[in-house]
């Protein structure tokens, strides 16, 4: 398990959690060092990475695969 604050909020971001999350007492230096984290994550991620935007293109993309686009004649 890993206890480092920072790591685990960075963490938490990487793998969808919210910042709501965050198990750390209001107002505790854990719980600022989660978020910061968590934050440092988010700024890191492609296009700021609100809820990581990009996920369910690729899953539009990625269930078409095996068709021709579509297009007008």
């Amino acid at each position: 398990m890993i206890t480092d604050a920072h790591e685990q909020g960075r963490l938490a971001f990487a793998n969808n959690h919210p910042m709501s999350s965050c198990r750390y007492p209001v107002g505790s230096d854990l719980r600022a060092n989660w978020m910061a984290g968590w934050q440092a994550a988010q700024n890191a991620a492609p296009r700021g990475g609100a809820s990581h935007p990009g996920l369910m293109a690729d899953a539009r993309r990625a269930a078409g695969v095996d068709r021709p686009a579509a297009h007008e004649s």
